[in-house]
């Protein structure tokens, strides 16, 4: 973000050519929006195997792995590097919902993510419904699970509410809109630094500030990012950023990342983990550009799938797994993999006549 943000800075001593040069800007060609045609469209591979490297990272994420080696490499992968993968799956889909936006087709954009998202909490239902209370707690519990999500599953309706953010914001000035996302996600990290080390001395505030649905939400984590890719498509920054600074950047942001990760490892004061990190804001939208300039095209599609897969089951075999081994987090890490690419496999050829299922 910061390399991003540095060449916005190129038009800082032309302050009322701003706007109007990001106007024009908006209005290039859209090249990841071809027309529409009756043979396949080429898509960037490269793309579709750092989903697939992500699911991964968000597997580790789940069962602890480097725990089991020590618990400075764990921290560091769990709590640090593996952290990249949501705020770069939220650019990636914010990239590629420009053109949807250009096209005018939200609508069928929306419907897609809904259902995929009400199939999957109908299948994960057995695990966080029952037992089913009447009572004002058990149904209060209930409509938070539908309208967050259950575990993972958050991600998808907190996408939906970045693009509907998207869209209320898409005619302010691009300025202000980054102005806008930068300060929210600013809000995040403040709060979710002040939960770790419990800053506030009110119970009800410290609670407030380390529950994940407050500062890992739609508006303070999810729109950030989803606007972050929206604005690299929309201006075209991924062509006009060379990819020798991105992958500078990259390295740059990790090295920053990991330290930001061992100093709260380090610090006895910090108590719990972290989703939101300052230095995500560099790391993640090099990470996209770098990897986008990596042209690998193909009209095949199936390493997006096993992505969309992975991501999807990885839990459901998670919650079965916990219950009948006891094998060490890293050897979890691999089977739980192995089983989600087997099941993904197997829902692929279904996913074909019923959509919503990948």
């Amino acid at each position: 973000m910061a390399l991003q943000a540095s060449r916005l800075m190129l038009y800082k001593n032309a302050p009322a050519k701003y706007d109007a040069i990001m106007t024009n800007l908006m209005h290039a060609p859209i090249l990841d929006a071809p027309a529409k045609t009756s043979k396949p469209l080429p898509r960037n591979v490269s793309i579709d195997v750092l989903k697939l490297v992500l699911a991964f990272m968000v597997v580790g994420l789940h069962t602890g792995m480097l725990y089991d080696v020590t618990p400075t490499l764990g921290y560091l992968a769990v709590e640090g590097v593996f952290r990249i993968a949501v705020p770069v799956f939220l650019i990636i889909n914010g990239f590629y919902f420009f053109p949807v936006m250009e096209r005018g087709d939200t609508r069928r954009w929306f419907s897609r993510i809904i259902s995929l998202y009400v199939f999957w909490t109908v299948i994960y239902a057995c695990f966080w419904a029952p037992p089913l209370s009447l009572s004002v707690f058990g149904i209060s519990k209930f409509v938070v699970n539908i309208i967050f999500g259950y575990s993972h599953l958050w991600y998808l309706t907190g996408m939906v509410g970045a693009a509907l953010v998207m869209i209320l914001l898409k005619n302010w000035k691009p300025r202000s809109v980054l102005f806008i996302s930068l300060a929210l996600y600013f809000v995040g990290v403040s709060i979710q630094y002040a939960g770790n080390y419990h800053i506030f001395t009110s119970a009800l505030l410290d609670k407030a500030a380390n529950a994940h649905r407050v500062h890992r939400s739609f508006l303070l984590l999810c729109f950030p990012f989803f606007y972050f890719g929206f604005a690299i498509n929309k201006f075209r920054l991924h062509e006009r950023i060379s990819a020798r600074y991105a992958w500078c950047a990259v390295m740059v942001g990790l090295g920053l990342l990991l330290l930001e990760s061992y100093l709260n490892f380090s610090n006895p004061r910090n108590d719990g983990g972290f989703d939101n990190f300052l230095t995500l804001l560099l790391v993640c939208p090099a990470i996209f550009i770098a990897v986008h300039n990596v042209k690998l095209y193909s009209t095949q599609k199936r390493i997006a799938l096993y992505s969309s897969g992975v991501y999807l089951v990885h839990y459901l075999v998670l919650l079965i797994l916990w219950d009948q081994t006891d094998i060490h987090m890293s050897s979890l890490t691999f089977l739980v993999v192995c089983l989600s690419l087997a099941m993904t496999a197997a829902l692929i050829p279904l996913s074909r006549r019923a959509p919503f299922i990948l």
